[in-house]
């Protein structure tokens, strides 16, 4: 008996570890464990955030920019409310976005998280220092049933 529970304990882990390495081995993020979009260098922050953690940032920062950058037909079915409105797809995207002060938060968001993630990574080559964008995108902000505005978008600040 005991040597069965013994035998089965080595296979039981072997196993896990197989899981563990498979799953980050695929770019997917353990349950604790970092985002897989996070880079921190010299003091400088671009990562994914969750929508709680957005709603933390939009109340505690008050120099934070927050920036949809879908399309404006996507804009025009709705949007976060105080975001600024900047689309990735269009030409001028890197020139417009480099005129953003480099100084403060900036937080970002697309439909599901692809196109604000590239948009993030964009920013971080630029220089920015601090920079997040929304895990689920807009989807995932709506499905967690926070609210969605109609509202003008905020102008986009520009650096002195």
């Amino acid at each position: 008996m005991k040597f069965s529970v013994l035998y089965s304990l080595p296979a039981g882990l072997l196993a896990a570890v197989l899981v563990c390495i498979t799953v980050q081995g695929s770019g997917c993020a353990l349950v604790g464990s970092e985002p897989a979009t996070s880079a921190a260098q010299g003091g400088a922050v671009a990562r994914d955030i969750s929508d709680v953690e957005l709603l933390g940032l939009m109340e505690e920062r008050t120099d934070l920019i927050l920036i949809d950058v879908r399309t404006d037909k996507e804009w025009d079915g709705g949007h976060i409310e105080g975001a600024c409105f900047l689309d990735y797809l269009e030409d001028d995207f890197k020139a417009r976005a480099e005129q953003l002060p480099k100084d403060r938060p900036i937080a970002l968001y697309c439909a599901a998280g692809g196109r604000s993630e590239d948009a993030m990574k964009l920013l971080a080559k630029a220089g920015f220092t601090e920079l997040y964008n929304l895990r689920g995108g807009f989807y995932g902000w709506e499905d967690a049933g926070r609210a969605v505005s109609q509202s003008e978008a905020i102008p986009l600040p520009l650096s002195d």
